[in-house]
């Protein structure tokens, strides 16, 4: 298992954005948006729960 951890301490920097093309590669994924103010990363990649 692998694990590719973005972080950055300043808001709008493209950090859903990057994540969510690493995570479009990948085959077998597990994806959390710990963004205590936006977290917008099942905006983009319509998750399955």
């Amino acid at each position: 298992m692998k694990e590719l951890v973005i972080i950055s301490g300043k808001g709008g920097t493209g950090k859903t954005s990057i994540v969510s093309a690493f995570a479009a590669l990948a085959e077998n994924k597990v994806l959390c948006d710990a963004d205590v103010d936006a977290a917008d990363l099942q905006l983009i990649m319509a998750p399955e729960i």
